[in-house]
């Protein structure tokens, strides 16, 4: 206590989580704890459920302990997180995303961009009917931002987006919902190609379709985005984009140890790119 008292600085560093249940940023998290783990510093989560209200809350309990840094995992914080933000004397690395023009560091991708690959997948193909398909859950605004960049893809490319938001929170059951829907289509007016917010959704879909009388690809090709361990194994197997969450994880402690060392919030933001693959599969070959 005393030498936390004379530099002002704990050996905590905070790390707020959108949803510390999700296969996804429990390696994040992992990525991040193997950075640590020779370093000294003690890794503290906070889970906010995609709520900057909670995040907010978060950050200033985190404020209090005189952090050594503090990674969040979203960039839309409210006004009030980033005054807390602005006015910390330690490191602050947003992961998961990149968005340009930030103040602060950032470890991650930028999400549109991926809306806007999965798009040219299905356009490249001949597709000129595509969906995109979300949850109730206005705020996954990574959800929305990579429909913003499939939105981009199809108004480029001279098409109308079709953007789909199921009523249903639990997406296995909006990825059912969403198929129920497009099966009550006439085959010629439904999308070619349906790119769900989530592997998690698209399976939904999967599952759903025997009874709804469809079948993938052959009357609607479709793709998801995460690779969850469920994607190869469904049938047919699910496209997907595959993001790195544990080199976003490593990458963020490794990128915090260097602010330490080098003068922490003196140094000009940084901005590190992780890389995300498109695994094609059966799902989304058109016939």
């Amino acid at each position: 206590m005393a030498g936390r008292l004379a530099s002002a600085e704990s050996r905590v560093v905070g790390a707020v989580m959108q949803n510390t249940g999700s296969i996804t940023f429990a390696a994040l998290v992992k990525g991040m704890t193997d950075g640590f783990e020779a370093s000294g510093l003690q890794l503290l989560l906070a889970n906010t459920e995609y709520s900057d209200v909670l995040e907010e809350r978060a950050i200033r309990a985190f404020a209090g302990w005189h952090p050594s840094a503090l990674i969040l995992t979203r960039d839309d914080h409210t006004a009030a997180s980033e005054s807390l933000l602005h006015a910390s004397r330690c490191p602050i690395v947003e992961t998961w995303g990149l968005v340009p023009g930030r103040p602060f560091h950032q470890v991650g991708f930028p999400h549109a961009a991926i809306g806007v690959e999965l798009a040219r997948h299905f356009l490249e193909q001949g597709a000129r009917r595509i969906r995109f398909a979300v949850r109730a859950a206005p705020e996954d605004f990574r959800a929305q931002q990579r429909a913003h960049g499939y939105a981009g893809a199809m108004r480029a490319a001279g098409l109308e987006p079709d953007i789909e938001a199921s009523s249903l929170t639990d997406e296995f059951e909006a990825g059912a919902q969403i198929l129920e829907r497009l099966a009550l289509q006439p085959a010629a007016q439904r999308p070619q190609a349906v790119i769900f917010a989530s592997d998690n959704m698209a399976a939904g879909a999967i599952l759903e379709a025997p009874g709804r009388g469809l079948r993938f690809p052959e009357d609607v090709a479709i793709a998801g985005f995460g690779d969850a361990p469920i994607a190869a194994r469904l049938h047919p197997a699910l496209t997907t984009v595959r993001p790195q969450p544990y080199e976003i994880g490593l990458k963020a402690a490794q990128l915090v140890m260097a602010l330490k060392r080098h003068g922490q919030r003196e140094l000009p933001p940084e901005f590190h790119v992780i890389p995300c693959q498109l695994v094609v599969r059966a799902s989304s070959l058109l016939r």
